[in-house]
């Protein structure tokens, strides 16, 4: 009895072999043809990353579905690159090309760009650029969307608002008084940076 059933059995067992061949079969293709794309992919990836295409514009003729380079740009590298081009050709520095491209970088939401620009002109005392940084931190005009700090940093546009104000800017005076005012009633209501910024103003 137990002779007729083992072809039975071994009939059974005949189409598990075949998968296992094919599964064994299909490993192996993959393996041999990954080592061979190896060397084609490394060489794409380099390519990408090279860094005189990565702030390239993408052409009108390139093809759909290709990577989109400037997205590979870390934050505030190409206002980095900028800086250090404009250092490497000595003084005077060209600041007003710099605030235009950093008002450029704003305009497209590249707020690191835009913001490490505006503070390398304003540390060279460029006026425009020291009135940004002010207004970029002054909780009466601070607007999220357009400043790099998450909130209003009132210290930082009083010292901003000071720095314009020493350099002749009367608007910047007028800028402090507001800044004053606001941080008279901030206080009473309890806001302690208003009560540290009314240091200040003793």
């Amino acid at each position: 009895m137990s002779e007729l059933n083992e072809p039975a059995a071994s009939s059974r067992r005949n189409p598990l072999i075949w998968v296992a061949l094919a599964v064994a079969g299909l490993i192996i293709f993959v393996f041999i043809n990954g080592e061979r794309g190896g060397s084609t992919l490394v060489s794409k990836q380099i390519e990408i990353s090279e860094p005189e295409a990565i702030s390239e514009p993408a052409d009108e003729g390139t093809a759909s579905g290709s990577i989109e380079r400037s997205l590979l740009v870390p934050p505030g590298m190409r206002a980095r690159q900028y800086i250090e081009q404009v250092r490497a050709n000595g003084k005077p520095y060209p600041l007003a090309q710099a605030v235009e491209k950093a008002q450029e970088y704003l305009r497209e939401g590249s707020l690191a760009d835009a913001h490490l620009l505006f503070f390398f002109a304003a540390r060279e005392e460029h006026l425009p650029a020291v009135m940004q940084m002010a207004e970029m931190s002054d909780p009466t005009l601070f607007r999220a969307e357009d400043s790099l700090l998450d909130h209003a940093d009132v210290i930082q546009a009083y010292k901003w608002y000071q720095k314009a104000a020493t350099l002749g800017q009367q608007e910047a005076v007028a800028r402090l008084e507001n800044l004053q005012q606001w941080a008279s009633d901030e206080a009473e209501a309890g806001n302690p940076h208003a009560r540290q910024l009314l240091l200040n103003f003793q």
